[in-house]
């Protein structure tokens, strides 16, 4: 198991912050932006699901990561509802689709450790 340092938490909030800080009605050359930042955040997003068992568990980074995924998705969701350009709407789509595995699995590492505590 390695330990996750807290600041790559924290890295994951700074990549989604483009994503949620911006309008739907963008420019071509803000798309091509904005289409490169969640590209990025995918990737993340993906990699933290694939390294989530290996990290050592704590449960206050893990739950300020599921609060922070949760809230950083209805802003995606919201914002990009209306988003016309299909290749950026089909990045998003993937990258909400992760985020809500992502925080899936997060919930289930803490709902195992709350049980685990109680036994």
């Amino acid at each position: 198991m390695s330990r996750l340092p807290f600041q790559q938490f924290e890295l994951y909030h700074q990549l989604m912050m483009p994503l949620l800080h911006i309008e739907a009605d963008l420019e071509p050359a803000e798309t091509n932006i904005i289409k490169s930042h969640a590209r990025t955040a995918l990737v993340f997003t993906q990699g933290m699901r694939d390294i989530l068992n290996d990290l050592t568990f704590e449960y206050d980074i893990f739950e300020k990561l599921l609060f922070d995924l949760d809230d950083n998705y209805e802003v995606v969701k919201t914002e990009y509802a209306t988003v016309n350009d299909p290749e950026l709407k089909s990045i998003v789509d993937q990258l909400m689709t992760q985020m809500v595995k992502l925080q899936m699995e997060i919930s289930d590492k803490l709902v195992d450790f709350k049980h685990a505590s109680r036994a």
